[in-house]
């Protein structure tokens, strides 16, 4: 059996996109921003130690590795460098133009998941992975015009929010309903470092 802790990938997806809606929504003053450091760097750590060895050891059979850790990786490197920038107090732009093309990543995977029909459910994953790169891309028009509070770009702001949060409920459902399945999936598994002791 394979090794499977895509769940937690999933949830660390969905919990770092729906810190990031909240954070768009709140637009919290410079003072106050570097207090949202931790939150960024607790996604980005957790998705890099989880998405590095899937993208090195392919853990999940033909595709999938591609489809999960390879995205994840480069997500998990943005809310890092968001967080280094919330720390430093450096400009916000820089991520946000690095994040835009993994935007970009986010929906070409999630049409490509669709015209596969890869995953249990390739529509609920497709529109996940859509929603996710949408909201990525509008993230640097937003951080670009934060200064400005004219009613467009409130409704931008609000609009780049609510796409985010809708991925995030997409991810945070998959992830929880992964992690009951595999409880069930697992049950009876023993790693190989129990088999020897098991069969005595």
């Amino acid at each position: 059996m394979f090794t499977d802790y895509l769940a937690i990938m999933l949830l660390n997806l969905g919990a770092g996109l729906a810190l990031l809606a909240h954070y768009l929504y709140v637009k919290p003053d410079k003072q106050y921003r570097k207090s949202w450091a931790a939150g960024f760097y607790a996604v980005g750590l957790l998705g890099v130690l989880t998405a590095l060895p899937m993208v090195l050891t392919w853990p999940l059979p033909g595709g999938y590795n591609v489809a999960f850790g390879e995205p994840a990786l480069f997500l998990s490197v943005v809310f890092l460098a968001a967080a280094v920038t919330l720390t430093f107090e450096w400009e916000p732009l820089i991520p946000a133009i690095y994040g835009f093309f993994g935007g970009i990543y986010g929906i070409v995977i999630g049409l490509r998941l669709m015209d596969l029909h890869l995953t249990a459910h390739p529509a609920v994953a497709g529109i996940g992975y859509i929603l996710t790169g949408l909201g990525g891309m509008l993230v640097l028009p937003t951080i670009y015009w934060h200064k400005n509070r004219t009613l467009t770009v409130l409704t931008a702001t609000v609009l780049t929010a609510i796409i985010l949060g809708l991925a995030a409920l997409i991810w945070l459902y998959t992830g929880y309903d992964a992690v009951w399945g595999h409880i069930a999936d697992f049950a009876k598994y023993l790693p190989s470092t129990m088999l020897a002791h098991a069969k005595k």
